[in-house]
């Protein structure tokens, strides 16, 4: 339920366009708006997010009052699984880019095998069917 909360002075509120007393709308006014909502825990909660926002009371309806605090705690919650859920998907995006030297020694290190598999397929491309040429000589 979206409420359209403005003009909040201490004495009055416009609540959806109508002028009232402060103290109907924190009492009398957030009861009902609960009682409206019923059982749905999201509704309460959203009236009790509203009524805080606009600096209004929420003393008038205890249900609207644990409604906000439940809604809030789990809010925290979330936003807390999602932060170290960003910060551990940074740290491995982190390892994803490897730095210069770790580059430059994957090539040599592919460089090194590649010599030695050429130097291998020289070995055998000189080596005739008569010479005591056997693969095991190479690791």
């Amino acid at each position: 339920m979206k409420l359209n909360i403005q003009n909040v002075t201490p004495e009055t509120v416009e609540i959806q366009g109508q002028s009232v007393t402060r103290t109907y709308a924190e009492g009398v006014m957030l009861t009902m708006l609960v009682a409206t909502a019923g059982k749905n825990e999201p509704n309460i909660a959203s009236i009790g997010r509203q009524y805080a926002e606009a600096g209004l009371r929420l003393e008038g309806s205890p249900a609207a009052y644990a409604a906000y605090i439940r809604a809030d705690k789990a809010a925290a919650v979330e936003r807390t699984k999602q932060e170290a859920a960003a910060k551990t998907h940074a740290e491995r995006f982190a390892s994803y880019n490897p730095t210069a030297l770790e580059v430059a020694r994957k090539a040599g290190a592919r460089r090194a095998r590649e010599d030695k598999y050429r130097a291998m397929g020289a070995a055998i491309r000189s080596a005739n069917g008569r010479s005591s040429w056997s693969s095991g000589d190479f690791e």
